[in-house]
């Protein structure tokens, strides 16, 4: 057996000896998905991933505010509307719904906001700069009701204090403001030995609704990490690499799948369903 997947397996062990309940332990990697998806043209570069309920699921790519409602199971689009006229351009990381609103946000940490569009809408939209792109470089959103708050997470670090940090902050809706502190702010060394890499760069981010842990998906290493809120590591898996060439976005629904969408990478763009293993 490779060494680098018994390291892992002995350290999975000990960090799923938590006292607490797991979320990436009820999913089986190893095993073929529930369900995959070849996503149409418009979505080969998917960035972000975003679901508030079993049957609404969005996605998004990485240039211009162009949003897509899904349907997963239906392996259709069921609607696409733009953030503003002329589309909103940046280099778009992450999206989460809150409240009836979508947010967007970008690699310098702000965040686009506006309304759910109908089929070819042109929606308004608002921006707030959350000042976290002077810390580091942002690759990833999610929606936290208790607040209720956006959770950002960083990709790479822009000061010292984030170096080889696995740091994730907290916006607030109400005050529209960044906490000063991080929510998460944990050595991201040893979570990357448990997966058999030097480093780890997250690229999303989303939160099980069930028992508010956050999952985080470093991409370029196709590692997921689950914590507490308050950081403990609860579980680290892998990945395949057949499946997953470039894995972007996130999501988990209220009847427990799994989603993880992969950019094209040359081929392409897929979303992967994962069902919990009963």
């Amino acid at each position: 057996m490779n060494p680098n997947r018994q390291l892992l397996g002995a350290l999975i062990v000990a960090v799923c000896a938590i006292p607490t309940d797991g979320v990436l332990a009820r999913y089986d990697f190893e095993k073929p998905p529930a369900d995959r998806w070849e996503l149409p043209n418009g979505l080969d570069e998917v960035s972000g991933l975003a679901t508030d309920s079993p049957d609404r699921l969005f996605a998004h790519g990485d240039e211009r505010a162009e949003i897509f409602e899904l349907d997963r199971t239906g392996h259709r689009i069921l609607s696409r509307f733009i953030f503003g006229d002329p589309a909103a351009r940046s280099d778009f990381e992450g999206i989460a719904v809150a409240e009836e609103r979508l947010f967007l946000v970008n690699s310098d940490g702000v965040l686009y906001a506006g309304r759910r569009g109908l089929n070819g809408e042109r929606v308004p939209f608002v921006t707030y700069a959350t000042g976290l792109g002077s810390l580091c470089e942002v690759e990833g959103v999610a929606y936290d009701p208790t607040g209720p708050s956006l959770l950002l997470v960083c990709k790479e670090a822009r000061t010292a204090r984030l170096r080889n940090r696995l740091a994730i902050f907290r916006w607030s809706i109400d005050r529209r403001t960044l906490f000063p502190n991080p929510a998460v702010l944990i050595d991201a060394r040893p979570i990357a030995r448990m997966a058999g890499q030097k480093s780890l760069h997250p690229s999303e981010i989303t939160r099980d609704p069930g028992t508010g842990h956050l999952l985080v998906l470093a991409g370029r290493e196709r590692v997921l990490i689950e914590l507490t809120p308050d950081g403990q590591v609860v579980h680290v898996s892998r990945l395949r690499r057949s499946l997953h060439r470039q894995p972007e976005g996130l999501g988990i629904t209220l009847d427990g799948s799994l989603l993880i969408a992969d950019e094209a990478a040359g081929k392409h763009a897929t979303l992967t369903t994962y069902a919990r293993v009963e």
